[in-house]
C-alpha cells in the first residue's frame, strides 16, 4: 500500500485535495482504488524545503526497477499543480514485512 504523507506549513500546503493526489498516485503506481492512502498534515515549521512528501510502498521488483521514474513523475505532477519546490522521499520495503487490516465502518459510495 503506498502511504503518502504531505507535510507543509499552512501557507505552503499544496492547493490540491488529498483525493485528487490519491487518484493521480493510484494511476501512477498502477494500483486499484483504495490501495493508496494520502495524508496532508500542516506543520508548525519545516526546513529546508517548504513541502515534504514521504512515501512508503512495497518494494516489489517492478517498483524497485522504476523508482527514479516514479519520483520524477510525482515531481512533474506537483509542478503542473503549481508547487514549484519541495522534497520527495520514497521508502520501499520488503512486502512480507507489511500487514494491514480492512477498513472499519460503512464506506460512502464514491463518485466516479
Amino acid at each position: 500500500m503506498p502511504l503518502v504523507e504531505v507535510f507543509a506549513r499552512e501557507e505552503d500546503m499544496p492547493k490540491i485535495k488529498a483525493a485528487e493526489l490519491c487518484h493521480f498516485l493510484q494511476d501512477h503506481f498502477a494500483v486499484e482504488p483504495g490501495v493508496v492512502q494520502v495524508m496532508m498534515s500542516v506543520v508548525k515549521d519545516l526546513a529546508p524545503e517548504p513541502v515534504y512528501l514521504s512515501i512508503r510502498a512495497k518494494g516489489t521488483p517492478p517498483r524497485r526497477e522504476k523508482v527514479a521514474d516514479l519520483l520524477a513523475g510525482i515531481g512533474r505532477y506537483l509542478d503542473s499543480k503549481g508547487l514549484g519546490r519541495g522534497k520527495i522521499r520514497i521508502e520501499l520495503f520488503e512486502p512480507s514485512q507489511q500487514a494491514a487490516g480492512e477498513p472499519w465502518g460503512k464506506r460512502p459510495k464514491r463518485e466516479s
